[in-house]
């Protein structure tokens, strides 16, 4: 990242580089969601780490290296959202991790958000103060979800913000409109 990004993103928070460790509120959500966390494919220390996983990647193994496996919960990065964020959504796609939770900077505006849009996904009410940092974050963050246990995922991560499920056709018949199964089926 340049040095004018990375003051730009980190310039009210007192973190001067682009590892972004977790809340740890937020890992504790986490490992109650997923029971286990698989893998970390973007740790901050193997030595220290600060989601406890059962495997990681940090980054001198370069998680965009590997294959994923299992339930998976990234905290990429921020600075290459264009690489980890379709990465991370080609492993889910192709089989290869079982489930996802990716903590990520919100901006639908790019071109990477079009890699993620098509799941569902939580907006961030407030903004969140990660790791050592002084004050929130300069920005809005967002929690995408790749898997099958849709309603699960809203009971332990709702309380952040709102869910948004996207959907691909819009009917007022109820046994073609997804949202409506959506309503019906909870």
């Amino acid at each position: 990242m340049t040095t004018t990004a990375l003051q730009a993103l980190t310039q009210t928070t007192g973190n001067r580089t682009d590892k972004w460790n977790t809340p740890t509120s937020f890992v504790g959500d986490v490992v109650k969601f997923f029971g286990t966390i698989d893998l970390d494919p973007c740790c901050n220390s193997k030595d220290n780490p600060n989601v406890p996983a059962n495997n990681y990647y940090d980054e001198s193994d370069d998680g965009l290296s590997h294959k994923w496996h299992g339930k998976v919960f990234v905290n990429h990065p921020y600075s290459n959202s264009k690489e980890w964020i379709p990465y991370a959504v080609s492993q889910y796609e192709q089989g290869n991790a079982k489930e996802l939770v990716l903590l990520i900077k919100l901006d639908v505006s790019t071109k990477w958000w079009k890699s993620c849009c098509n799941y569902p996904w939580i907006a961030i009410n407030k903004r969140m103060r990660f790791g050592d940092a002084k004050s929130a974050s300069p920005f809005q963050s967002a929690i995408i979800y790749l898997g099958d246990n849709l309603t699960y995922f809203n009971e332990v991560f709702g309380k952040y913000g709102t869910l948004y499920v996207p959907f691909n056709k819009v009917s007022q018949d109820s046994t073609t409109n997804p949202i409506q199964s959506l309503i019906l089926n909870t």
